[in-house]
């Protein structure tokens, strides 16, 4: 099932392409184009990671598929790709990355790119995922979000996976000297997770079916995730050094940047996030229409 579809990169693009318009320094076209360079392949290499993803895990009820997550949790930001969840809380990781030019993968595990005949050295995608699991675990603690059975919290187990553009050519060293299993080909996903099943130990696999809930219930873990969402806005000109501080600018609030709207909980009066307030409508029959925080959903959900 599909719980969060990918956030479109077009207003971004639109808003760089623009920039490009104006009459700009050398070194500011040179950082805005290769802005606009990289929101473009990496968008590419999201779309074609979401394509297979969607395929095989969207129509599925024993499955929630959640793109483009962008978490929080005090001073650290994870922005996660996609996150498959299934029944037996199995939590997929997912990072997409177009490396079509290819990809080399050197016996220290450091991470390079082809770029005109040339390599490149790139930040390690499986480092980079490793704090975005760090993040999500935190995320999944401080707001609770996992099913209790007998009266213990029912522990996910969190797997993760580099999905590479499926036209790429990648290097790799011998396993012995640095393991690149969890990168893989976009379109070979399916079949990976199938191995993941097929090669756990009989204890593994008990383990799992004891921890099996119902399509219903992975739903609705996977929309308490997806309402903790928080996506960013970037300022380009401010980024870029492109703001007009002259006084005689116009200070007209654009109606896209008015106040939005506030919501708070019924309960406690604690403000809440606008998608919090969704989860609660659209689970009508648990809160009586009614939005409540995360702490007054779970007492709530106890008296009813």
């Amino acid at each position: 099932m599909l719980i969060k579809k990918r956030d479109s990169k077009q207003a971004e693009i639109e808003e760089l392409t623009t920039l490009l318009t104006e009459p700009l320094p050398e070194n500011k076209k040179f950082l805005i184009e290769r802005e606009l360079r990289c929101i473009k392949t990496g968008d590419q290499g999201e779309t074609d990671a979401a394509y297979f993803i969607d395929f095989y895990f969207a129509s599925s009820k024993n499955w929630a598929v959640i793109h483009d997550l962008r978490l929080e949790y005090r001073d650290k930001v994870a922005q996660i790709d996609h996150l498959l969840i299934n029944r037996y809380f199995d939590v997929y990781v997912l990072e997409s990355k177009n490396f079509s030019y290819g990809l080399k993968i050197t016996d220290s595990g450091e991470f390079l790119i082809n770029y005109k005949n040339k390599y490149f050295s790139i930040e390690s995608p499986i480092e980079q995922n490793k704090r975005h699991l760090l993040v999500l675990e935190q995320i999944f603690k401080q707001y609770d979000v996992m099913p209790k059975r007998l009266g213990i919290t029912i522990i996910p187990n969190f797997r993760s996976y580099i999905l590479v553009s499926t036209k790429s050519r990648v290097i790799r060293p011998p396993k012995e000297n640095f393991d690149t299993s969890m990168i893989i080909k976009a379109d070979t996903l399916r079949t990976q997770i199938d191995k993941d099943f097929d090669n756990m130990s009989s204890i593994s696999v008990l383990a799992s079916a004891s921890k099996m809930v119902s399509g219903d219930k992975i739903k609705e873990v996977a929309q308490r995730i997806a309402a903790v969402h928080k996506p960013m806005k970037r300022n380009y000109r401010k980024r870029f050094g492109l703001e007009d501080a002259s006084p005689s600018q116009d200070n007209t609030v654009p109606l896209d940047t008015q106040p939005s709207k506030q919501f708070y909980c019924f309960q406690c009066k604690k403000k809440i996030t606008e998608k919090v307030a969704k989860f609660c409508w659209d689970n009508k029959q648990r809160f009586h229409g009614k939005a409540f925080c995360f702490d007054c959903q779970k007492a709530f959900s106890g008296r009813h």
